[in-house]
């Protein structure tokens, strides 16, 4: 059954804590996109998180001219970039230097870190195709999965080995192809659940980030068709079904039409529609004090607390 994923205060000790992907307290934050951020171990100290999205994977292969694809991940890393195999530059970030060493601090303690797919930089995100899809998915497991010996490809991160992959697209309409907004991510996706099957060793996970409207205009046809493990939906942005609905329907009201929080129909539509009717879904608010998203910080700690 669907529900709402809420913080909880969780004694972690510096043995591995078991993470539990079906519970109702997990938290997931997104990280990776700050101009003064602190390292990603410095965010799984906090007891009170559990899953970390970094982002972004942005420049998608279909938009790097078929070589890697490009990353983004503020100050995080260095502006040297990998070279594609026919020598030109690519957009894949190669100088991280402390991720790959945080994913494994924070994998000791019982986080769970996925790479972040998509973005809402640059706007043009796409995958041409089935083929493109499969090929994606077998890059971003070989570059960012489990260490494979006959590799020779980059591996950004290291050694260090992510917990699956998130998709937060928002790309816009390319060219007037509607299904560019979505196309492909069901097949990735459903490759990815392949490639997952082969390191018996570990547990990986997909999530997703759609926006508040139902349908998705991106992932709600992934959804349907592909297993997902989480969905981090977002509250915000969308005034007629945000967060703050909740607290005022006038807000984001459309005419006679109030604004409502979308969430129960959100737990109606993946109870009907998606592949996996058991999905966990989350409640995404913005968490950054300096947001931009002006109408949503309006909504409060102390306006959360009585959700």
């Amino acid at each position: 059954m669907a529900s709402i994923s809420t913080a909880t205060a969780l004694a972690i000790t510096q043995a591995n804590t078991q993470f539990d992907a079906k519970a109702n307290t997990n938290m997931a934050v997104y990280w990776g996109q700050g101009p003064s951020q602190p390292r990603l171990a410095h965010f799984c100290a906090d007891a009170n998180i559990d899953i970390i999205p970094i982002g972004f994977l942005n420049v998608f292969p279909d938009q790097a001219n078929g070589g890697y694809p490009g990353t983004n991940f503020g100050n995080q890393c260095g502006a040297e970039t990998f070279k594609n195999k026919d020598g030109s530059s690519s957009p894949l970030l190669s100088n991280c230097p402390f991720i790959g060493p945080d994913i494994k601090t924070c994998q000791a303690i019982g986080k769970k870190i996925l790479l972040s797919l998509g973005g809402a930089i640059p706007t043009d995100q796409s995958i041409k195709d089935d083929a493109s899809a499969v090929a994606f998915a077998n890059f971003v497991w070989k570059a960012f999965g489990p260490v494979d010996a006959a590799y020779d490809g980059p591996r950004p991160f290291g050694d260090a080995v992510i917990d699956g992959f998130d998709f937060d697209i928002e790309s816009a309409v390319s060219n007037g192809d509607a299904a560019s907004q979505y196309r492909g991510y069901g097949t990735m996706i459903d490759t990815l659940r392949v490639l997952y099957a082969t390191d018996a060793q570990k547990q990986y996970y997909i999530s997703g980030s759609p926006q508040c409207v139902i349908p998705d205009a991106h992932l709600a046809h992934p959804i349907e068709t592909s297993w997902f493990d989480f969905l981090f939906i977002q509250f915000y942005n969308t005034p007629q079904c945000s967060a703050r609905a909740y607290f005022d329907a006038d807000y984001g009201r459309v005419g006679d039409q109030p604004s409502v929080i979308s969430f129960d129909a959100w737990v109606a539509f993946v109870r009907t529609m998606a592949m996996n009717k058991d999905v966990k879904l989350y409640l995404g608010l913005p968490a950054a004090p300096l947001t931009q998203l002006a109408y949503d910080t309006k909504i409060t700690s102390s306006t959360t607390s009585r959700m």
